[in-house]
């Protein structure tokens, strides 16, 4: 299997191999993994791999299927995905793609058929697909993506083989960047760090015109802890609310960057490498114990939030608990 394409995820793409090779192909494969783990990318492979027409090398990106494909016009992949007007992917479409199915395939060979955030179809459009399943057309092979499975039949699950996408490796996460987008080695890093393993997020991130103003201004602002000027970040958490986890994982990585500094020394394990001379102003300004308890209040935080705590007085709480020095 060509799977040039790919970084990381070898387990998942050694299953694929070894199905390809066999021969032994079902008639539906549900991806999993959270939103930006890489099921489209994934799924898409292997989709491509079963249509492609090469002998030895599957996909080969050059025969017909598989430039049709990735120009996404094969006449025999067929996408569902959630209308913009729901909030789930509902029966009619399933009723669509039961009608698209019973039509002969155009070329020869199979039907790729796709549902993504299968996790959001209704109970309605479930037992609809599931009667799709019990009698699968022969040359029809279905690929669900789904953020999760708590949502999805029993019955259904039973009649799919499940890939669960994996988080990647930090290396693996730079190794994307570097390859996709014209991003420094240091910044790669952060953002790798700050993705935790998803490649979408680091993607976006990347590609964030805001994200590199957060990451400075919350850094910078950290020598204000210790002082009731420290309140001054909350208006960068009210302004970007809708960013808070973002956020939190910013602190929190520059808290472990200057923790690992004062503990160690090591500059190899530092992840903000290009704000060097910024930890070195700050390492100063406070022990170990404070360090590990800003840490433990963001994570508090976090917690509190989830449990829809008020946001302001949370935030606000978490910036007066950061007291620099002994």
């Amino acid at each position: 299997m060509n799977t040039s394409s790919i970084v990381g995820q070898s387990p998942l793409t050694a299953s694929m191999e070894r199905i390809l090779a066999s021969g032994r192909i079902v008639h539906a494969y549900l991806f999993t993994g959270p939103a930006g783990s890489g099921k489209k990318t994934m799924s898409g492979l292997f989709a491509q791999a079963l249509l492609c027409t090469d002998k030895n090398n599957k996909p080969c990106y050059a025969c017909k299927p598989c430039r049709q494909f990735i120009s996404g016009n094969h006449p025999d992949v067929f996408w569902i995905r959630r209308l913009e007007n729901k909030t789930g992917i509902v029966v009619d479409q399933i009723r669509d793609l039961q009608a698209a199915i019973k039509v002969k395939t155009y070329q020869a060979g199979r039907r790729i058929c796709f549902i993504d955030e299968a996790h959001l179809m209704t109970q309605q459009a479930q037992n609809a697909f599931l009667k799709t399943l019990e009698e699968p057309p022969s040359d029809t092979v279905f690929f669900l993506l789904a953020e999760n499975t708590n949502t999805l039949l029993p019955t259904i699950l039973s009649r799919c083989q499940i890939f669960r996408i994996g988080n990647l490796s930090a290396e693996d996460i730079i190794k994307i960047l570097r390859r996709r987008l014209s991003v420094s080695k240091e910044d790669a890093s952060v953002i790798a760090a700050l993705s935790q393993g998803n490649p979408g997020k680091a993607l976006a991130l990347a590609e964030d015109e805001s994200f590199q103003y957060l990451r400075k201004s919350l850094i910078k602002g950290m020598s204000l802890a210790g002082s009731v000027k420290i309140l001054d970040l909350y208006a960068i958490f009210a302004d970007y609310r809708d960013r808070v986890e973002d956020l939190f994982n910013i602190l929190q990585l520059w808290i472990r960057d200057l923790l690992i500094l004062k503990e160690t020394g090591e500059w190899s394990l530092i992840v903000n490498q290009d704000q060097s001379a910024l930890l070195k102003r700050q390492v100063s300004s406070f022990t170990s114990a404070a360090l590990r308890d800003m840490i433990e209040n963001i994570e508090a935080s976090r917690t509190m939030l989830k449990r829809n705590s008020n946001y302001q007085l949370t935030i606000e709480n978490m910036l007066l608990s950061f007291q620099g020095g002994s």
